[in-house]
């Protein structure tokens, strides 16, 4: 395995973004949604203009292993003659040789993950993972059971050996997480049964888990589990909004949704060490048509727009201890234990 190049030591004091994407999202450039991509040199000139110092990173969409034209009309099928020879594998190494080969010199701003499907072809992505990591350093993986349209729950049997692979590199697992009821791919209900039958490896929720107070409270509960802010300002404004991917009701985290800051304020407050802050970087911007179940029906169009500005910003209305705890210090303890 290559070395780390960035270690806890090293990172200490440092202003971590939890959650950030690299790369083309080839099916939302050729629907013409928003946003489609993100190169190392971008997100670092955002960093430097917003006082971040280093951002996790993971390659942005799919597509290259699956049918590009029927992931345009909302169905994840492998390609005849995939250009990638399985997931996630030519997105992996590109983001790799974007950062050490291509862009060396903003190496100590990024700790890359890998990003895995949970249910094909999982030995022969591992067999790809394996071969990056002899030289690349793998700080963690990212699996979108929604993008891959495969239920997080295969990591329970077919997709196993990823979850061992991350024991046994005692590297961690971040997440998409939702509460939409439509959802059967990455809904809390099914990411917990793989949080809680695997509490020697570290886990990371992402998106607030849409502000369900219960699921909140369980993460809170567990040591193996963090949750992100991942992309505060629309997900807060899918709130207003009442949407279906937001708890409702009496599961709603109680919270002045007028204001996204108010709202990880709230979130901090209540779970001091389980909160991770991360802008989901391009994707603070959504303006997409997806899929969010198996039925002919599942499909949602989403316009939500904000900035990497206004997510720094949710830090503004913490205190310094608090700042330094969803930056840096709870990150650390999710990254390295």
């Amino acid at each position: 395995m290559a070395d780390c190049h960035l270690t806890r030591a090293g990172l200490a004091g440092k202003r971590i973004d939890a959650h950030s994407h690299v790369g083309v999202y080839l099916k939302a450039y050729l629907c013409g949604e928003f946003p489609y991509a993100q190169s190392l040199e971008g997100l670092s000139c955002m960093q430097q203009a917003h006082g971040v110092d280093v951002n996790v990173i993971f390659p942005f969409g799919p597509e290259l292993y699956f049918d590009v034209q029927k992931m345009i009309a909302g169905s994840a099928v492998p390609a005849a003659e995939p250009v990638s020879p399985v997931p996630y594998a030519a997105e992996n190494a590109l983001l790799m040789r974007e950062l050490f080969d291509c862009c060396p010199e903003l190496k100590g701003r990024f700790l890359p993950f890998v990003c895995a499907d949970p249910g094909r072809l999982v030995d022969a992505q591992l067999d790809a993972i394996r071969r990056l990591e002899a030289d690349y350093p793998i700080y963690g993986i990212k699996i979108s059971p929604v993008l891959c349209q495969m239920p997080v729950t295969r990591l329970l049997d077919e997709g196993r050996p990823l979850v061992d692979f991350a024991r046994s590199r005692d590297i961690p697992i971040l997440l998409h997480t939702t509460a939409d009821p439509r959802e059967t791919f990455s809904h809390a209900r099914l990411v917990f049964q793989v949080v809680e039958a695997n509490p020697q490896v570290r886990f990371c929720l992402a998106h607030s888990i849409a502000f369900h107070r219960g699921y909140l409270d369980r993460a809170a509960r567990m040591d193996n589990v963090w949750v992100d802010t991942s992309a505060a300002t629309i997900q807060v404004q899918l709130a207003r909004e009442d949407s279906l991917l937001i708890a409702a009701g009496p599961d709603r985290f109680d919270a002045d949704y007028s204001d996204h800051r108010r709202v990880v304020k709230g979130l901090v407050d209540s779970y001091p060490e389980t909160i991770l802050w991360g802008s989901d970087a391009p994707a603070y911007s959504y303006i997409v048509r997806r899929r969010q179940g198996e039925g002919p029906d599942d499909f949602e169009d989403f316009r939500l727009k904000a900035t990497y500005e206004d997510e720094v910003a949710a830090l503004d209305l913490l205190t310094d201890e608090q700042r330094r705890a969803v930056t840096n210090t709870n990150t650390l303890k999710f990254l390295f234990g």
